[in-house]
């Protein structure tokens, strides 16, 4: 457990819940701060004595003593590791309410439903399930997030505050409410599987410790009834599609377009158990943004090579799409799938009809310039691949616009 990075934040997690469900959301800092207490006090003591039999009611114990300690203001902690052990093994636990052998799976649900809760920033839910469930460090988040280790501080004491001052209940929502909530909680784990997938920021294309830890959280909310719903099972046979493909998307930390990816090193298995979960998430009376998407992706997986992908039913997926869930970036995309389908015209008057606010994108940039390419415009494709070169703050792809512009016919791209 101590060794092994999944089971540390996986145990950590729990005993976070449990303190949280016995001393409420408004105790969170100090929650966070014992159970650190307890992990560094496990690393001093099971390498000398043994790890106890119950480890799971050793850490919640001495969590909850440091708590205790930390409430009443105490300035002295008890260091002796011998000590430790005498007072709170898992043959001597002294407080059954603590140790009661509680719903674990809904402890962790409620404490993804109190840091993906509507009263904070969507900024501040992903920083603070990164934390408090997923248990990475601050300085691991910003790394992850590609932000200042200050900026994410405060966007999880800000985050700690609002559920301080608005009093949010640890508690999984009422039937009523649940449908909301969840959606709140399935934006979380997809924002932060969309980051991982194709990083923003900095010097990585790919994170796949993020795209694992939203594969993990969704998977998490399938185990209880209540959130097993078509929308969250859509939502994790996309990440498996999409995660499928993540091997042959980085060559040396460079993009590699579909087009151009091998399709060997695709994983199989996820593509096999992706597929099947998106049967049994269709069976609902609503069609969700996830679904689409996870349609989207099933069409990639299973076309045998390029030119077999079903184009005109990934468009007919986008229009379906633009309805339910528009977006900037699902503009974008629908307008490269009209291209492949054959109308390249169409797709460039749509990408030039944009809003002013999306032409100051990156992305609006390299798309224009690749439509304009493809019809051999490419003297007026190159302003729009220097501009997306000199907006983009992703390194790799970056790098790819450049390639993109230095590959273009008569040198026009000095």
């Amino acid at each position: 457990m101590l060794t092994d990075p999944r089971g540390f934040r996986e145990a950590a997690a729990r005993v976070t819940a449990i303190l949280v469900r016995h001393h409420g959301s408004q105790q969170l800092d100090r929650i966070e701060d014992a159970v650190q207490d307890a992990f560094a006090a496990a690393a001093r003591s099971w390498p000398v004595a043994g790890a106890p039999r119950d480890a799971m009611a050793w850490l919640v114990q001495v969590a909850r003593r440091r708590y205790l300690d930390r409430v009443r203001g105490a300035r002295r902690w008890v260091d002796d590791t011998e000590a430790i052990d005498a007072a709170v093994s898992a043959h001597h636990v002294d407080d059954d309410a603590m140790s009661e052998p509680a719903p674990l799976a809904d402890d962790q649900l409620r404490l993804l439903f109190l840091c993906c809760h509507s009263a904070l920033s969507a900024e501040s839910r992903v920083a603070l399930t990164l934390k408090c469930v997923a248990q990475f460090s601050v300085p691991e988040i910003a790394r992850l997030l590609r932000a200042d280790v200050p900026t994410v501080a405060q966007r999880l004491v800000r985050a700690k505050r609002t559920l301080r001052e608005t009093r949010v209940p640890f508690i999984v929502p009422a039937p009523s409410a649940l449908p909301e909530r969840l959606d709140d909680v399935l934006a979380v784990c997809y924002a932060i599987f969309t980051e991982g997938h194709l990083a923003t920021h900095g010097e990585m294309l790919v994170r796949p410790e993020l795209c694992r830890e939203a594969i993990h959280l969704v998977q998490q909310l399938l185990r209880w009834p209540d959130t097993d719903t078509p929308a969250a099972r859509a939502l994790l046979a996309l990440m498996l599609l999409t995660a499928a493909r993540l091997p042959a998307r980085d060559a040396d930390g460079a993009p590699v377009p579909l087009a151009e990816q091998d399709r060997t090193l695709w994983d199989r298995s996820l593509i096999a158990r992706g597929m099947r979960i998106f049967a049994t998430s269709i069976a609902g009376p609503t069609i969700t943004r996830y679904h689409v998407e996870a349609d989207i992706a099933a069409a990639h997986v299973t076309a045998s090579d390029y030119a077999g992908t079903p184009w005109l039913r990934i468009v007919n997926a986008y229009d379906l799409l633009r309805r339910i869930a528009p977006s900037p970036m699902v503009e974008l995309a629908s307008a490269m799938a009209i291209a492949e389908s054959g109308d390249d015209t169409r797709a460039l008057a749509e990408v030039q009809a944009m809003s002013a606010a999306m032409q100051r994108w990156p992305e609006w940039h390299a798309t224009l310039a690749t439509l304009l390419a493809r019809l051999g415009r490419h003297d007026e494709a190159a302003p729009h691949w220097k501009a997306a070169i000199r907006e983009t703050e992703s390194r790799p792809v970056r790098e790819h616009y450049e390639r993109q512009l230095r590959v273009a016919p008569d040198g026009f791209g000095g």
